[in-house]
């Protein structure tokens, strides 16, 4: 691990390299669903069952994320990164080879989830919120995780531009090249000290640690936010192409939109980061998840044109990912820094249940209603229940847990 540690980049050039780092690793994600249609035609899987594939995929990174981040806190955050961005470009080259369903979700489901579980939001912006003080650490992370957005704009631009000459299979290929970003970038979240190494019968999960965080009633709240994250950042990412076919619009329109929501997310991640470090980060959450209740409501009722969804792309691209600075700051403030890729990755596998129903769910309520309605009331219905679960969380209440920010 020496190796890593020789040179120590200054602290916003390690939020420069984690922002790069979620580009890869959001942005490929959060476009491959503007594929589907392509990818139902080519292998013939009916809506349900790749629904169900990237459902599965959501949940494998939401399991893998805690884990990743406790063999980050052990073994260092940039080895974990490494085997994580090998696995992630293995999945995407074993996905865009795939002749059948069953190795599409080899690839896909299990080897991209993986991948994605040990190169996201916990680990990477566990790295960058050790290197701050709490008067700016929010800021930071919102910079951060604007980079997952960035990724989302770069990466549906390329799809929606070399859609014309790429089949899905070769867009894939061209993203697994993009790998080597995370390859060229890991060594600059490497920590400033190197990781202790396990004693005789140390184990790997700190139960009483997690067992303490979990009852706290501010984390548990936490959670239930970000299931609910989750679900909507899975249901529009990747059922905007089957919601725009259904309104018989054109298949741009979804990438447009998506491209869009990643652009403006940049300014919204960074400006939700701004907020956190001034306001208080739970009832601005609360803000965020209502606002994405109204927008699902409004795209919902209003008569379908590309001018509503770029609309909508533009409105939801403020509240997009912001949910991660706001989310990942009042962890850190709960519990500190130290165990953030640990505690945050567990909020994270909240998320990602979310994000399991939101695909696969979603897919299925549009088999059997036949239209998006039902879909977009229950995500509207989620973000009430979000904005909700926060207003408990009051500044008196969101104090630091000396037992768990122990370890």
């Amino acid at each position: 691990m020496s190796t890593f540690v020789k040179i120590k980049p200054g602290p916003w050039w390690v939020v420069a390299a984690a922002a790069l780092i979620l580009a890869y690793s959001m942005g490929v994600r959060q476009t491959m669903g503007l594929l589907i249609p392509d990818i139902s035609l080519s292998l013939n899987m009916l809506l349900p069952e790749l629904s169900f594939s990237f459902a599965v995929q959501n949940l494998v990174w939401g399991a893998v994320a805690p884990v990743a981040g406790l063999l980050a806190e052990r073994y260092g955050t940039a080895r974990v990164l490494l085997v994580g961005a090998v696995l992630y470009g293995i999945g995407l080259v074993v996905t865009a080879l795939a002749q059948s369903s069953a190795v599409f979700f080899i690839g896909n489901a299990l080897l991209i989830g993986l991948g994605t579980g040990a190169t996201t939001f916990p680990l990477v912006l566990a790295a960058v919120g050790k290197r701050f003080p709490e008067r700016n650490r929010t800021l930071a992370l919102g910079i951060a995780s604007a980079g997952g957005s960035l990724g989302q704009f770069v990466y549906a631009m390329t799809l929606s531009l070399a859609g014309p000459s790429l089949n899905w299979s070769g867009t894939l290929l061209l993203f697994a090249g993009s790998t080597i970003i995370v390859l060229a970038l890991a060594w600059m979240l490497a920590s400033e000290t190197k990781p202790s190494a396990p004693v005789a019968g140390q184990k790997l999960f700190d139960w009483q640690q997690i067992g303490a965080a979990l009852k706290v009633r501010e984390y548990q709240l936490l959670n239930i936010g970000f299931f609910v994250c989750g679900f909507h950042i899975a249901f529009i990412s990747v059922h905007m192409s089957g919601l725009v076919s259904f309104c018989g619009l054109p298949p741009d329109v979804a990438s447009d939109s998506l491209a869009l929501i990643g652009l403006v997310n940049i300014f919204g991640g960074v400006l939700a980061g701004w907020a956190g470090d001034r306001w208080h980060k739970p009832w601005l959450l609360t803000l965020v998840y209502w606002l994405r209740a109204c927008l699902i409501m409004a795209l919902m009722l209003l008569p379908k044109s590309e001018q509503l969804f770029y609309l909508f792309g533009a409105a939801m691209g403020m509240l997009w990912l912001s949910t991660v600075p706001l989310t990942s700051g009042a962890v850190a403030q709960l519990f500190g820094p130290q165990n953030l890729a640990s505690l945050f990755g567990i909020v994270m596998f909240s998320h990602q249940i979310g994000a399991f129903f939101g695909s696969w769910a979603s897919g299925l309520m549009f088999e059997w209603s036949g239209d998006w309605n039902l879909a977009m009331m229950i995500s509207a219905a989620l973000g009430l229940l979000a904005a909700a679960v926060h207003l408990p969380i009051t500044p008196q209440r969101l104090k630091l847990q000396p037992a768990v920010s122990a370890g």
